[in-house]
């Protein structure tokens, strides 16, 4: 990777130290927010949510991150679920359309796991959420920022009509996986 000259577009997005540095800006089509919820007690419904955009600024004690997802965008590849998962029994995407994720800071510990105190805002609720977890690629152009988690949906105020709220567990397991581009300001 070389640093920007006037004959090249391309920029060192690290610090001599080797710390990521400056603004990314999320890939889409190639980023997804995945949960996993238990069904009556047995197994897991897996989805995500495939639409989202946002950005990422690495900074020396001013990281920070801004994803809003489409909330219509969930997925469990199954239609009927996931109509009834935008309906008012559970997201409500008609009255709060958007879920926004932000941090204030991103907190890098010796073994290079990153620890986000990331704040999630569903269905007008808001609450902290810790996720951990890593980078790959921080020396090339395009880098994968994968975090996990956990939330209890009645943080968030979904609790649906009977008996789907029996049926459905309250933790839900969070695997985001933001594919990032340097942001240059175009």
């Amino acid at each position: 990777m070389a640093t920007r000259t006037a004959s090249d577009s391309r920029t060192n997005h690290t610090s001599p130290s080797g710390a990521l540095r400056g603004r990314w800006s999320v890939i889409s089509e190639r980023s997804h927010v995945g949960f996993r919820v238990k069904k009556m007690g047995l197994y897991h419904v897996k989805g995500r949510f495939k639409a989202l955009d946002g950005t990422v600024v690495f900074a020396p004690g001013a990281s920070a991150a801004d994803i809003l997802v489409d909330a219509s965008s969930v997925t469990t590849r199954m239609p009927p679920r996931d109509v009834h998962l935008r309906s008012a029994d559970f997201l409500d995407v008609k009255a709060y359309p958007v879920i926004a994720i932000s941090a204030d800071s991103v907190t890098s510990v010796p073994d290079g796991e990153l620890r986000v105190p990331a704040t999630f805002e569903i269905r007008g609720h808001r609450r902290q959420v810790e996720l951990v977890g890593h980078l790959h690629g921080a020396e090339q152009e395009e880098i994968v920022l994968h975090l996990a988690g956990e939330l209890d949906r009645h943080d968030f105020g979904i609790r649906p009509r009977q008996p789907f709220e029996m049926v459905v567990g309250r933790r839900v397991v969070l695997d985001v996986e933001l594919v990032l581009a340097p942001d240059d300001g175009r």
